[in-house]
């Protein structure tokens, strides 16, 4: 750990001879223009670039010390990733063995769980799409206002029209400073920089006023930042008064300051929770747009669970939007011919969702549990992923086994409601070999959840279950009604993604639903012994439907979408 706390100090001092606000405008330009393939000279030079420009970031400002270099050159940057590279080095060697240490099978099952979980949970970032966030905040906090408003005076709406508010405001100043001729830029534009551009006295007066002309592209050129700056008041509205503004601002920006923030996987990185930075002369600097959605979430969540009585009603109302969420998606892709149970009982037991659609049926549980952060120690990191996955996955699996075995018996399976009545029962014969145990999860393990043969116990007779994060099951389902892929589609899915457990290296399962929807990864490579290793570009098709529309509830810049003109970052 002293070669680690050594790097990371080296790293954080080599970052105070910057400018703040300039270099941590260069950090969001990064991150937003990389996942249209551009910069990738400096990008692909990193393993995480999400992560690891989140980390530089931190380290910036996290310490009161700063310099004047605005600029960060090739010769720096390459000092930069060679810290990080060495960083990284470092934490792998955690999980290698010491020279006294006996490698016994137990050892290395312990490392092969325990190193995937640790590098998925601090290198993958919230992966999913604005809307779909706006869409679980206003649905799951608006039910929770009155919790809200005692405790802050504010309501799920202001939260999102402040969202919404700050989104245009840094849209418009992107359209606006790189185009000043075509989309009007604000007279005041130069206050948001410290920047000054200027043109030399002595070039001919027509090439002066050319050159001033083209201000406002120059500086946005040389200061990105300055696109996502803003005052308060810029975000107030009619309904959205300064005041609230500002209550707003008080909970999701903070000051540069001195902290120990040290480790690339410490989870006190500020921006996470409070991703506005401010300037302290007036101004704030948002570092990545999308992240706001992320704090407000983890903000109201908080707030939320700050009583147990209230804590209670958060619980049972985030489970009941999962599942309600759950049957829509199922029923946009089977349409009417469904006939579906919710929060039935079997066995005396409760069950989730049971969806039966011809001779097909989908035995899903949700589980909306948090994810414990894992221990740098490889067995005790392997004990608390265990005892974590056990709790969610492996839970959820027996109570879909409690379901899927009646299938596989043949025997007739009995529903009633909680008071023991019985609402149906199903003749499970004319499903033979038609059922499908799915498990949806609100946060992802990574590796061992893609591959459940590392953890999970299988009951005699059982199948794997299918084990997705809500967010790309929604993607997923999205997609193939996007593309009018059939239902049976979606069957064959399921039943080649079973062979899958046991020789898949994937820490998003979102790469396997794409190289499937691609034709990257055939049923005979699923079926197959060989070793899948799945990679980001897999997801790909993703973010190419997005573009072209989800049709997500109030999907945003949906005209756009459909112009042909409009370029997306």
């Amino acid at each position: 750990m002293e070669e680690l706390k050594r790097l990371s100090n080296e790293l954080k001092l080599f970052l105070t001879k910057y400018d703040k606000r300039i270099i941590l405008g260069h950090f969001t330009q990064l991150i937003e223009t990389s996942s249209l393939g551009f910069a990738q000279d400096e990008v692909r030079m990193l393993s995480s670039p999400m992560r690891q420009l989140y980390y530089l970031a931190g380290l910036l400002v996290t310490t009161t010390k700063s310099g004047e270099e605005v600029n960060c050159t090739e010769e720096d940057w390459a000092y930069i990733v060679n810290l990080l590279n060495a960083i990284e080095t470092e934490y792998f060697k955690i999980f290698l063995p010491k020279e006294e240490t006996e490698i016994t099978n137990e050892w290395k099952k312990k490392r092969e769980v325990a190193m995937p979980s640790f590098l998925s949970y601090f290198n993958l970032g919230p992966l999913n799409f604005e809307e779909q966030s706006i869409s679980w905040i206003s649905d799951l906090y608006q039910k929770l206002d009155a919790i809200i408003e005692t405790e802050i005076g504010l309501r799920t709406i202001d939260f999102l029209h402040f969202y919404d508010n700050l989104d245009r405001w840094c849209e418009d100043n992107l359209k606006s400073f790189p185009n000043p001729e075509i989309s009007q830029i604000r007279s005041n534009w130069q206050e948001y920089t410290t920047l000054q551009i200027g043109v030399v006295d002595e070039v001919p007066e027509g090439i002066k006023t050319l050159g001033k002309s083209h201000f406002p592209m120059y500086t946005f050129a040389a200061d990105y930042g300055i696109k996502n700056r803003f005052k308060a008041s810029d975000l107030e509205d009619k309904d959205l008064p300064l005041d609230k503004v500002e209550k707003i601002l008080s909970v999701l920006s903070f000051k540069v300051a001195d902290s120990a923030f040290l480790y690339y996987t410490s989870t006190d990185n500020p921006l996470y929770r409070s991703p506005i930075l401010n300037l302290e002369d007036g101004l704030y600097q948002v570092f990545e747009i999308k992240q706001v959605l992320h704090a407000i979430d983890a903000f109201l969540e908080e707030l939320c669970c700050k009583f147990e009585k209230n804590r209670t009603k958060y619980v049972k109302e985030k489970g009941k939007l999962l599942e309600n969420n759950i049957v829509n998606l199922f029923k946009s892709v089977f349409g009417k011919y469904i006939k579906c149970y919710t929060s039935y009982y079997v066995d005396n037991s409760e069950q989730d969702i049971l969806i039966l659609w011809k001779d097909k049926a989908f035995i899903i549980e949700s589980k909306a549990y948090k994810i414990n952060e894992p221990f740098r120690d490889p067995d005790r990191a392997y004990t608390r992923i265990l005892q974590d996955f056990k709790r969610s996955i492996g839970y959820a699996y027996k109570q879909t086994w409690r379901v899927a075995e009646k299938f596989y018996q043949q025997v007739p399976l009995v529903i009633k409601d909680e008071h023991g009545n019985i609402i149906d029962t199903i003749d499970t014969t004319k499903y033979q070999d038609g059922d499908f145990s799915i498990i949806v999860t609100q946060k992802s393990f990574g590796q061992i959840q893609a591959d459940l043969y590392s953890l999970l116990e299988l009951q005699e007779g059982g199948s794997y279950p299918w084990a997705i994060k809500y967010d790309d099951l929604d993607v997923f389902l999205r997609t193939l009604k996007a593309m009018n892929k059939k239902p049976q589609f979606f069957i064959d899915f399921l039943i080649d993604r079973e062979y899958l457990h046991g020789h898949v290296l994937c820490s998003d399962e979102l790469q396997i639903c794409g190289g499937y929807l691609t034709g990257e990864i055939t049923s005979d490579i699923c079926q197959g012994d060989n070793l899948v290793a799945c990679s980001p570009d897999l997801a790909s098709i993703f973010d190419e439907q997005y573009r072209k529309g989800l049709g997500f509830k109030n999907e945003r810049h949906w005209v756009e979408k459909h112009d042909g003109r409009t370029l997306f970052i």
